[in-house]
């Protein structure tokens, strides 16, 4: 499947020379290569108004936007600011400065990617890119690896350790009838199964298909290479998110820690971190993941069959409770008075919590728990950018227009992702990472 790409070069003049034509043969030949579609190049003055109307436009019909600019060009990260409804700041970290950028100012909720023999850094804001000429090279590099693995398709698997007794035919039949890619590995009285499908609803389904086997099965767990990658990512949002998860584990113990998880995009990208944690720190640990999910007495029915499907991919124990949150813990701490921590995929720009902490302890009139908010400085197009580039599923409410869930009565697609779909000539809802102005995040929500 190809993915659809629009190409902007900025020019101090009107017309495309000969150095700027040199530049795009650059950038189609690495695009071509990683099998993208080029649909659209613009040569755009310098000019903020133009570029910004342009690329609010090109960011909404096309998968990924490449902006080709000078160097430390004010137009482009200033119209950037203005797509995204962002302020400028300087807000490269020590570690992230390269050369010629000590003046450098970009949109707080831009990302600077940069690697060992970059002297400039690629910005991205979800699927936009900003290259600069001088730097396109070792740019065009970085943004290679970036661009293969949002190309790259995804693929769900599942490990599944299986105890036999005499019934081993029984199993290998059902396995076989299952519509996913299976390798079954026998050793003495076990079986190994490993399931493997791009989507992540036949994984679960063939899963659970072995489960109604009633066969013990002695451990079970995602068959995943990234889990590495993503514990050694340099991002430094995801390598803060992590330790804030590593410090809580190890002061509580993972016996004593619990999720708030309603299946909504920020707790779906905490419990893959949380599982990602555990697998690398606590490779012994088997225990299921325990989640406390408050339902709405009006839930979304795909938001509960999103919640029912994390349960078996990812072995969580969820504690369903249909009150209060304030009831639903003291619930939970009642059922389970070990717990001492729980993990929130809160973030700043949520209600009430623009003055949180990441360890903080409920308000005194509430049962008493540490709340744990690893994601709380993360943005928006932080929690898109981690669930597309790693291929964590999610809920599929959000690729039908809405971007925060409440429940059915009191949520409705986000009014800002309807577009007017010039090649279908009607009117649609954009998929939530679509969305770059994150103050519209809850705009669907009538709370």
């Amino acid at each position: 499947m190809f993915k659809t790409v629009a190409v902007i070069l900025v020019n101090d003049l009107f017309l495309c020379g000969a150095e700027d034509c040199n530049t795009l043969k650059r950038v189609l030949l690495v695009l071509n290569h990683l099998n993208y579609l080029v649909k659209k190049v613009s040569v755009l003055h310098k000019n903020e108004r133009i570029i910004t109307n342009e690329l609010d436009t090109l960011a909404k019909q096309f998968d990924v936007v490449i902006i080709v600019e000078k160097l430390a060009d004010d137009a482009v990260f200033k119209a950037l600011a203005n797509v995204t409804y962002q302020n400028l700041t300087t807000n490269l970290k020590p570690k992230e400065r390269v050369q010629e950028c000590n003046n450098y100012q970009l949109p707080v909720c831009a990302k600077a990617l940069t690697s060992n023999d970059s002297l400039y850094p690629v910005v991205q804001v979800q699927g936009i890119f900003v290259l600069s000429e001088k730097y396109l090279e070792t740019q065009l590099r970085l943004l290679s690896k970036r661009l293969e693995q949002y190309r790259t398709q995804a693929k769900y698997s599942k490990v599944l350790r299986l105890q036999l007794n005499g019934n081993l035919t029984q199993v290998l039949n059902r396995i076989k009838e299952l519509q996913v890619k299976h390798v079954c590995q026998k050793k003495d009285a076990e079986v190994c199964v490993t399931l493997e499908s791009p989507s992540f609803e036949n994984l679960v389904e063939s899963e659970r298909a072995i489960r109604d086997l009633k066969i013990n099965i002695v451990d079970s767990h995602i068959g995943s290479n990234s889990l590495q990658s993503i514990h050694m990512d340099p991002d430094e949002r995801i390598r803060q998110a992590i330790e804030t998860i590593e410090t809580c584990l190890q002061e509580n113990g993972p016996e004593n820690v619990f999720l708030s998880f309603n299946g909504g995009k920020d707790c779906t990208v905490l419990l893959h971190l949380i599982y990602t944690v555990l697998k690398i720190k606590y490779p012994s640990y088997k225990n299921p993941i325990v989640c406390l999910y408050v339902q709405s007495e009006n839930a979304f029915p795909e938001q509960d069959q999103f919640i029912s499907q994390c349960q078996t991919y990812f072995n969580l124990e969820v504690i369903t409770v249909v009150q209060s949150i304030k009831q639903a813990l003291g619930k939970i701490l009642a059922m389970k008075p070990n717990l001492k921590a729980c993990f929130m995929g809160t973030r700043r720009t949520d209600p009430y919590s623009s003055d949180l902490k990441v360890f903080q302890m409920t308000d005194r009139d509430w049962p008493q728990v540490m709340r744990v908010s690893p994601l709380l400085d993360w943005h928006y197009s932080d929690i898109w950018d981690y669930l597309l580039y790693y291929k964590v599923p999610y809920c599929k409410l959000y690729d039908m227009g809405f971007t925060s869930l409440g429940n059915a009565s009191n949520t409705i697609r986000n009014p800002s992702l309807l577009y007017k779909d010039i090649y279908l000539g009607a009117e649609v809802y954009l998929p939530a990472y679509k969305m770059l102005n994150e103050n519209k995040e809850r705009s669907g929500r009538h709370i």
